[in-house]
């Protein structure tokens, strides 16, 4: 999939910004009226929404929350004060705690919702595929606010003008639901295809399965908002559904395959839920300087990859993770994570000109390892080398995360089938069956553990934590002198930008955010 289509609705995008919706009116809207002449014509605005999911879910930055939660000794001068909950740091970084982007999204699907009158030379049941390949992204963003936001905003009709207050999160999560289901008409996987009639072959595109994934992540995080066992069992029916192949055909890989071809640069499919398309001609890596950062794993990649030297990485004030924390992570020797997440993990390095071997402090991973380095001489700086990127689509959800997170609905509904999921994940990671305690609080803990084992770097630990209430026992600093009535305040979400604040007096701070204001 090229997102070389979206050139023209990009120049409207001033129109759609979330913050500004109340100077939208209809004279502007007259711009698309006749527009829709084709089927191709929703699916280039539909491309344009896809940008915008990319831009959401796959940024070339980490937001706060990657550096909350990520799994580290140190996160580097930059990394620490998020770790630590410093409300300097995050003001700091204002235009990263945005939400203008999920908003064009929404914004987008409403409009062609609301358009869908003028579609020409199209069939009533191509519309409806196009319409819900829309909600499933609107679904998805709005899901994404109430994670990051909990209070947001209900996105009027996009010829309302009036100035909007943000909404409780129980109803942003309806949103989501509502979108979610209205997505339920789309086929499997397989019989996806495009304007032209094509087989459509991008994860980024929704499908039934992707769309019971969603609607399991939801109920699971409504499930550990409210502690209520109907979400819990909504959640658990609907991974089910994926993971029993009704909705869909996915499948486990061997572990030497998932890094090797799902992670790299092959981009097999096989255990691929849904995925953000990124490759040299979306992304224009020619005219990038610094690595992307869309997982937050890859804030710990540098020797052998951005560092020649592992010297370096022991010496230096960088992200990384000491040699220790990774053999206490994946304790069992046999655990073939070992292998192929981490570089010659706790092996002697030999370095040109040194005396002996050196044996470094910290690990090394591993988990991407197609590297992309920048053939731009002005970025290059002549023949040095200049990581940035690593070669493969950004994968957020795959069945081993969508397995673990159903052994964790059925552990809160007390279903013995929660350790057989666990196993599932833990067998092919060459590991023997869970032998622990089975009661609700100890299986709980081993399959979170067993998450952070299995999706290391992949973006789902903070929301991990969060979700099972974990933060004051895993996460540093403030965050574990958090008081209930702090977090019931805001805590764990992220402060509304200043932008949402423009042409809004209806907008008002998350409370702990207030409290905390520079």
């Amino acid at each position: 999939m090229t997102m070389k289509k979206i050139f023209i609705f990009i120049l409207f995008f001033p129109l759609f910004s979330c913050n500004d919706w109340i100077d939208v009116n209809s004279e502007e809207s007259v711009t698309f009226r006749n527009y829709f002449n084709s089927e191709q014509d929703v699916e280039d605005i539909f491309t344009t929404i896809l940008g915008c999911e990319k831009a959401v879910i796959a940024p070339t930055m980490m937001g706060f929350f990657d550096w909350s939660a990520l799994h580290c000794s140190n996160a580097g001068t930059f990394g620490e004060a998020y770790r630590k909950l410093e409300p300097a740091a995050i003001w700091d970084m204002d235009k990263r705690t945005s939400w203008n982007t999920h908003y064009k999204a929404i914004y987008l699907t409403n409009f062609l919702h609301e358009n869908q009158f003028r579609f020409k030379n199209i069939s009533q049941e191509r519309i409806d595929f196009w319409l819900a390949q829309a909600d499933f992204v609107k679904a998805l963003m709005y899901f994404r606010l109430a994670q990051d936001w909990g209070e947001a905003v209900v996105a009027p009709s996009t010829e309302d003008a009036s100035q909007q207050a943000k909404s409780p999160i129980n109803t942003i999560l309806t949103e989501a639901i509502q979108a979610a289901e209205a997505a339920l008409i789309l086929p499997t996987f397989d019989k996806l295809t495009n304007a032209q009639g094509n087989n459509i072959n991008s994860r980024q595109y929704a499908s039934l399965g992707t769309v019971h994934t969603l609607l399991a992540n939801i109920y699971a995080w409504m499930g550990g908002l409210y502690d209520k066992e109907e979400y819990w069992k909504k959640a658990e029916a609907s991974a089910s559904l994926v993971i029993e192949g009704k909705v869909g055909f996915y499948d486990l890989v061997s572990m030497k395959d998932l890094v090797e071809k799902t992670f790299g640069k092959s981009r097999d499919l096989t255990e691929v839920i849904f995925s953000i398309e990124k490759n040299e001609q979306d992304d224009n890596w020619y005219a990038t300087s610094s690595l992307e950062m869309y997982y937050p794993g890859f804030a710990l990649i540098n020797y052998p990859y951005s560092e020649t030297d592992p010297r370096k990485v022991d010496k230096d004030d960088i992200p990384r993770i000491l040699l220790d924390s990774v053999y206490a992570l994946y304790p069992d020797k046999t655990d073939l994570r070992r292998k192929e997440y981490w570089w010659n993990l706790g092996q002697a390095i030999t370095i040109e000109g040194a005396s002996a071997p050196y044996t470094p402090n910290h690990a090394f991973i591993n988990k991407w390892r197609d590297k992309v380095y920048s053939v731009n001489p002005e970025i290059t700086e002549g023949s040095k080398s200049k990581l940035i990127a690593m070669e493969g689509n950004c994968i957020y959800w795959r069945l081993a995360d969508l397995i673990l997170l159903r052994a964790e609905c059925r552990a809160h509904l007390g279903m013995p089938e929660a350790a057989s999921d666990l196993n599932r994940i833990r067998e092919r990671a060459g590991l023997d069956t869970y032998r622990g305690f089975t009661d609700k609080k100890n299986l709980l803990r081993e399959i979170f553990r067993e998450r952070e084992r299995e999706l290391f770097g992949e973006g789902h630990r903070y929301y991990d934590i969060v979700r099972n209430k974990y933060f004051r026992d895993i996460l540093i600093g403030n965050y574990k002198t958090l008081t209930d009535d702090e977090v019931k305040k805001g805590a764990l979400y992220l402060p509304v930008s200043s932008d949402a604040f423009l042409n809004n007096p209806l907008m008002t701070q998350n409370i702990y955010w207030l409290w905390h204001q520079n």
